[in-house]
């Protein structure tokens, strides 16, 4: 079978494959975060998201862009789970042991593993929830407020802005040029810019914050391989 995991893994393709490495010191950044903007709530190891993404990916000498639609559950203290519902189905499940694949047929595929990862969460939460504090280390991180005459006509409109932008000491801006950021009461929408010209862009819709303890069916699901 083809190996179908990277169109399922986009929270990591607007990151940036290269911050896999640097996760650690990323998530020591002290730097202070931009304060011009209200932000959302961060979301709490005893909370956890859930909600639904379209991810449309813009190559270069494809006319319309690569599609594919789905459902996600963000736990800070569990992990993440990237549920491709279309144009086939396609789950990857990342907590702190590392990041695996669930076959059509039920088994798992283990794609990368290693103690990191729980950091490699924590990053992903953040920019889900807003809080750049930990990205501001590898990143210019610019806020903007967008105008209020916009979101009083469309209560979809988004609110703020946040433009990240790799430091040029980082090794990043090889790989990623620039990635926009935009929302409201949460993260609706995020745009990978590649130096190539290619973009992803990723819209976050029908979210909802919940208390732990999850259900038992959900929770289950966040054991993949590693039970």
């Amino acid at each position: 079978m083809t190996h179908r995991w990277p169109k399922t893994l986009a929270i990591i393709a607007f990151l940036g494959t290269a911050i896999l490495p640097n996760v650690s010191g990323i998530a020591r950044a002290q730097s202070t975060p931009p304060t011009a903007i209200q932000m959302p709530t961060a979301i709490s190891d005893q909370q956890y998201l859930t909600g639904s993404f379209a991810l449309d990916r813009y190559l270069a000498g494809f006319e319309m862009p690569l599609a594919s639609r789905g459902e996600f559950i963000l736990s800070p203290s569990k992990g993440l789970i990237w549920q491709n519902l279309e144009p086939f189905p396609d789950t990857t499940i990342m907590t702190d042991q590392g990041i695996a694949r669930k076959r059509d047929d039920g088994t798992y595929e283990t794609i990368a593993s290693g103690a990191q990862f729980h950091q490699f969460i924590a990053l992903i939460s953040a920019v889900l929830a807003g809080n750049w504090e930990p990205l501001s280390k590898q990143f210019t991180v610019t806020d903007k407020q967008t105008a209020s005459d916009q979101a009083d006509a469309d209560v979809n409109a988004p609110e703020w802005q946040i433009t990240l932008e790799p430091k040029n000491t980082n090794g990043l801006s090889e790989q990623i040029r620039q990635i926009t950021v935009m929302g409201a009461k949460f993260v609706t929408h995020v745009t990978l810019h590649k130096p190539s010209g290619d973009r992803d862009e990723i819209t976050l819709t029908d979210q909802e914050r919940h208390n732990l303890p999850m259900p038992d069916d959900l929770a289950k699901r966040f054991s993949g391989p590693h039970p």
